[in-house]
């Protein structure tokens, strides 16, 4: 197994850092997570900087082997030395193993060792302390030896080593396979997996050699069954630890599926529960006054599924019919794992940990659902029972076939109501999926000879699909019905859409003042819509607000299994926490709500803009391939233009595209597109996303012109926060360093981190290239000190002084190195260059950034 270099890179840090400043590590992780690939990374940054390793591998064949680790590592001292007896002799082997200082040992699978030899390590540590790495997996409290490493040898420290996000683990397939692999495939190899990177792995080559995972059009594609044989011995470590009554709940839960812990007693002694939460085998999450429980990672369910029928599968399948009742009518139904679909259920998607859990209920729950609607329909098709059928085919992803079949094998008979409902979900799906508006007008003109008093709704769902495939209609052509003269659901309906048109034109008060007096949604597409209320609160610059607001409905989203619901919150939460920096929250959100592998088509639009967001992160990070990759993603669901900001990669593939480009070169190809963009947006009447992507290209490249015409377009939007970000492009026109430094601040102050980031970067290099260094040093301490209350990612966010005075990659290689301490003669031996190259370089870094020393180079350097 590989691993990307981008991957752990924090916990392999942290693990350096403590090992240089003397402390011992244990990076602790589940078989498959990747620890001793870690724990590689880890001494080879130490042997890089100089330092001597020593590896140790413990083997659990030879545990009751004394010293026999320490023997193959070549770590007994041989014959003729002064020891007396085969554990001194290990122990003055470790000691001339290490000796001289700048020496580390490393224990692979320290749980392993033999407790002999784990007493002649801590024997060697305390007659001359050195640092040591070991790895170990989780374990049970109660069958922990009393004798282990990481307990005997102090300082130290445990660094967990988490499985990957979904971003992560698409970054590690993508690198394995040598292409872009499609966004479902990856939601189901991850939620398979857990994010372990080794069951990934094994995962994904086996399905390649199997016919599983084919190229289509150079991208990487599941086909309906992806388990392979192969996969048994990928499982197996996580399991051979295991007392043969762990083997049989576990074996029990995975055919029961996940269950309330009641239920996982009858199945289980809490003795057991208790061994396979202590190996992590089981995650808990709580719903309502429930705490569920289910198997992690859902790649052993897989693994009992395909056992076939023995003896002890009846003995535990038997088991399991008992706790629900001794009857097999009330067992949960089989569903969709990750590694086969069913024909119109998509797969289901885990993010890290429980999210393994509520991701796997959401995929139960539409499957059943997707099976109690088709078979109320196929017993009495009728539009009555047809559009609840349709709106599940909505949320599950079904191909257009499968509806046009619904829509063929449906009389229009029946009550008028009912028709109208049937039509309206059909628009709903030909518009959202097939963006054929033509279409759609024509199925909506139809039914509104029809309507009756539902012409409102006819025409409220007509103005909702302009909105999202062709331009932003003007809320006043859309007529809200006066209560009294509709019914009460369609008056609620069209007030939903009403008040996101306001919202696509920055009229947020006039929208807030509409939800309030439509009061709480109540209909299903109300209900879908409820994020854009969060939205409003947003556009009004009240931030911490429109977060909780949009983080509760969040939450309440995922309780109900609403997936419209969680991707319009998430959304909100997405912008919320990019203007604040807050990118590590913001990468786990996107993790968890992309990995659920559900695609929404209603919220079509906004799972692109979460997907240009990651593709953006994973930019910034260097993750090229998987940026691409997501960009791809992103334009695959084929939105195009529309009312929501950030709704497109073109920022993510615009900076992919000018990689190796001179940065004023980079930042003007991307200022050219975005700024393409925001001219087509607002001909669409999209004014928001249109000056957001407009504002986007003024912070690449600011123009008087640019800032003309997104200061006419703030002049119609009465929102709040279009106004205070007007202030901070005319600022960008005005290229003034001192006004720009006190935008920043303004910006700081106000909660806006991303474009206070910007001011102060945009002031640093107008100030460089005046020649005024020591003011430009100022401006990046004040700029350090006024983002520190936002966190580290705030700061981590704040452009490099290097990057504003544009230093080439290797001047700015050089720069770091010589900051860091390093002399000439280290940098040209670790980058293999002459000390005069070094030095010519340095000589023009001192020239751009305008600094005499090394030291005012390491202040200039330190974001």
């Amino acid at each position: 197994m590989t691993l990307s270099g981008t991957l752990h890179v924090d916990v392999r840090d942290d693990a350096v850092r403590h090992l240089m400043a003397g402390r011992s590590v244990d990076l602790q992780g589940l078989p498959g997570s990747g620890r001793t690939l870690l724990a590689q990374a880890v001494a080879d940054e130490l042997e890089d900087a100089g330092w001597h390793v020593v590896r140790v591998h413990g083997v659990l064949a030879l545990r009751e082997r004394p010293l026999e680790a320490l023997a193959i590592a070549g770590l007994v001292a041989r014959q003729g030395s002064q020891a007396t007896t085969a554990v001194s002799a290990a122990v003055q082997g470790i000691l001339a193993a290490v000796r001289g200082g700048r020496a580390l040992l490393v224990v692979d699978d320290e749980v392993d060792l033999d407790e002999t030899s784990i007493g002649a390590i801590v024997a060697a540590h305390q007659i001359a302390p050195f640092p040591l790495l070991s790895t170990s997996y989780p374990k049970p409290r109660a069958m922990r030896r009393p004798y282990r490493v990481p307990a005997e040898v102090q300082p130290g420290v445990t660094l967990q080593v988490p499985p990957l996000g979904f971003v992560d683990t698409q970054t590690l397939l993508v690198d394995a396979l040598g292409g872009p692999i499609d966004a479902a495939t990856v939601s189901r190899v991850f939620a398979a997996s857990g994010g372990l990177p080794g069951l990934a792995l094994a995962l994904a080559e086996g399905a390649r050699q199997h016919g599983g995972l084919r190229q289509v059009d150079g991208v990487w594609q599941a086909g309906p069954d992806m388990w392979t044989p192969e996969m048994v011995r990928s499982v197996d470590p996580l399991l051979q630890r295991l007392s043969p009554p762990a083997i049989d709940g576990l074996h029990a839960l995975a055919l029961a599926g996940t269950v309330d812990v009641s239920t996982a007693r009858r199945l289980m002694s809490w003795e057991v529960l208790e061994e396979l939460d202590g190996y992590r085998l089981l995650r808990f999450v709580p719903r309502g006054d429930e705490m569920l429980v289910g198997v992690f990672p859902l790649g052993i369910v897989e693994y009992f599924r395909h056992l076939g029928v023995g003896a002890r599968h009846l003995k535990v399948d038997e088991a399991v019919t008992r706790a629900f009742g001794g009857s097999l009518a009330d067992r949960p139904s089989a569903t969709a794992t990750p590694w086969q679909l069913t024909p119109e259920a998509s797969a289901a998607g885990t993010s890290m940990e429980s999210d393994t859990i509520v991701n796997r209920l959401l995929l139960e729950h539409w499957h059943r659902e997707l099976l109690l609607r088709r078979s109320e329909w196929e017993q009495t098709p009728s539009p009555r029972t047809a559009a609840p059928l349709l709106r599940t085919m909505l949320v599950t992803g079904a191909g257009p076939q499968a509806v046009r079949t619904v829509l063929a094998g449906t009389p229009r008979t029946g009550d008028r109501r009912d028709l109208v409902t049937f039509d309206v979900w059909y628009a709903l799906f030909v518009g959202t999926t097939e963006r054929d508006l033509r279409q759609v007008h024509e199925v909506l003109d139809r039914t509104r000879l029809e309507a009756d008093e539902w012409v409102w709704l006819v025409d409220g769902i007509e103005a909702f699909l302009t909105l999202m495939v062709e331009h932003a209609p003007d809320p006043a052509d859309l007529t809200l019905p006066v209560p009294g003269t509709a019914p009460s659901d369609t008056v609620q309906v069209v007030g939903t859409v009403r008040a996101e048109l306001l919202l696509a034109r920055g009229r947020s008060a006039e929208a807030r003042a509409l939800f309030e007096e439509l009061g709480e949604p109540t209909t299903p597409f109300a209900q879908v819509r409820a994020a854009s209320r969060s939205w409003a609160l947003l556009m009004e610059g009240r931030l911490e607000e429109a977060l909780e607001r949009a983080q509760d409905q969040l939450q309440a989203a995922r309780r109900v299994h609403d997936v419209e619901g969680i991707v319009g919150a998430a959304y909100v939460v997405a912008q919320v926490l990019l203007t604040w920096g807050r990118t590590t929250e913001l990468r786990n959100l996107l993790g968890s709500v992309l990995s659920a592998g559900v695609l929404p088509a209603l919220e079509r639009s906004q799972q692109v803009a979460l997907l240009s967001i990651a593709a953006d992160l994973a930019q910034q990070e260097g993750r090229t391939t998987t940026a691409r990759t997501l960009a791809q993603q992103a334009l695959a669901l084929r939105t195009g233009p529309g009312p929501y900001p950030l709704g497109s990669p073109t920022l993510a593939l615009a900076r992919l595209d000018s990689e190796g480009r001179p940065p004023a070169e980079a930042r003007a190809l991307a200022a050219t597109r975005l700024w393409d963009e925001a001219q087509a947006l607002l001909a669409h009447g999209y004014l928001v996303s249109g000056y957001t992507a407009g504002m986007l290209a003024m912070m690449e490249e600011p123009t008087s012109e640019r800032a003309q015409v997104l200061r006419q377009t703030a002049a119609l939007v009465p929102a709040p926060i279009i106004g205070r970000f007007q202030e901070f492009v005319d600022a960008l026109a005005a290229e003034d360093p001192e006004r720009l430094v006190d935008e920043a601040h303004a910006l700081a102050d106000a909660g806006l981190v991303a474009q206070a980031t910007a001011a102060y970067s945009a002031a640093t290099r107008l100030l460089r290239t005046a020649g005024r260094a020591g003011r430009a040093a100022e401006v990046h301490d004040a700029a350090r000190r006024r983002l520190a209350p936002w966190g580290a990612d705030a700061l981590a966010g704040l452009r490099s002084a290097a990057e504003a005075a544009e230093l080439t990659a290797r001047e700015d290689e050089i720069a770091r190195l010589a900051a860091a301490g390093l002399s000439n003669q280290d940098i040209a031996r670790r980058l293999l260059i002459s000390v005069r190259t070094v030095e010519n370089h340095l000589h023009r870094v001192f020239r751009k950034l305008g600094v005499d020393n090394r030291s005012e180079l390491s202040r200039v350097l330190a974001v």
